[in-house]
């Protein structure tokens, strides 16, 4: 059983189906709001931290931790910037808090996949770029195209569990075989650190994807697996729409949307784990009105040189790339 709390957040909080045994709405002082939970037995804690009273004051979060294992709290930011910044997530991290999200989709991750202190290393920053960052009114805007050569390239599940994140990762891994040098981001999940690869990185946040790619400048290629980044198409050259075409997949989206299809006509379809064949594309296209860039059937993401994967990357443009 888990308590929760809610406050600017409500909407997002209002979504859990987890089993819930108290749940407290509004804002309070630290030592108010803890006693509420006093005696009480509970799993998880799931913190609205808009609940807390001086919340951007990171020495109440400190607080915090003292009172209640950081390992049984969820911190739920919302979009407050300042909670968002690098130096705020990076104290978060020191203080002990590994879990924390700004949205419903990172709350059930983190659900179910807690964060350990090796999955957030990256949000640390040296004292030195805690001052600098704390010396300015708002981060550094960062160039997320640092050579007129880098490309960023966003992959977006059309339908559930189109396979982005294994596309993810063969790209990847292809383009640096091939002589480029490429990374790999997954936002607000972490699927990707399973491959154990130092090119594959997580960022849960706006801020965080603007660090990497500050950190990353010499990538020359970057793909994102965007899940429902709402400001993907600010970040990338091009985004790619997934599509299982399985009967179930495909009634399941158009039942949530009879009109998906409509809305992504003109962008570019890619249709993934498709046991469609070749033929059989132009009904495919027929029937949505989408017109499609690429069809890939189920691949075995350890085989390093995929023709099906080479022959994508080269419709993307990637000339040092060879299907031969």
């Amino acid at each position: 059983m888990n308590v929760v709390t809610a406050n600017e957040n409500k909407a997002i909080i209002d979504r859990l189906t987890i089993d819930i045994i108290k749940r407290i709405d509004g804002q309070f002082e630290l030592r108010e709001l803890l006693s509420q939970f006093v005696n009480m037995y509970f799993n998880k804690m799931i913190i609205d931290i808009t609940s807390i009273k001086d919340y951007e004051n990171i020495e109440v979060i400190r607080k915090l931790s003292r009172a209640i294992d950081p390992n049984r709290v969820i911190l739920l930011l919302g979009d407050n910037m300042t909670v968002n910044s690098s130096v705020y997530q990076s104290q978060l991290v020191e203080i002990g808090f590994y879990n924390f999200t700004r949205n419903f989709e990172g709350l059930m991750f983190l659900y179910d996949k807690p964060n350990t202190k090796e999955d957030v290393n990256h949000f640390l920053l040296t004292e030195e770029k805690k001052t600098e960052l704390e010396n300015l009114s708002i981060e550094p805007q960062v160039n997320i195209h640092e050579t007129n050569e880098r490309k960023i390239i966003g992959l977006e599940n059309l339908t559930l569990h189109a396979g982005a994140s294994s596309l993810t990762n063969m790209m990847v891994r292809q383009l640096n075989n091939k002589g480029y040098q490429a990374i790999g981001v997954e936002m607000f999940k972490q699927d990707l650190i399973f491959y154990h690869e130092s090119s594959l990185h997580a960022c849960m946040n706006k801020n965080d994807l603007e660090r990497l790619l500050r950190e990353q400048s010499g990538a020359e290629v970057v793909i994102i697996d965007v899940n429902e980044f709402g400001e993907a198409e600010k970040f990338c050259d091009e985004i790619l729409y997934l599509v299982e075409p399985s009967y179930v997949k495909m009634t399941k989206l158009l039942k949530k949307n009879k009109n998906a299809f409509l809305d992504h006509k003109g962008d570019t379809i890619v249709l993934n784990m498709s046991f469609v064949s070749d033929n059989e594309v132009g009904d495919f296209e027929y029937e949505t009105k989408c017109k499609v860039f690429a069809n890939i059937p189920p691949l075995n993401d350890r085989d390093k040189d995929l023709k099906e994967i080479n022959e994508l990357l080269q419709k993307l443009g990637f000339l040092r790339v060879s299907s031969e």
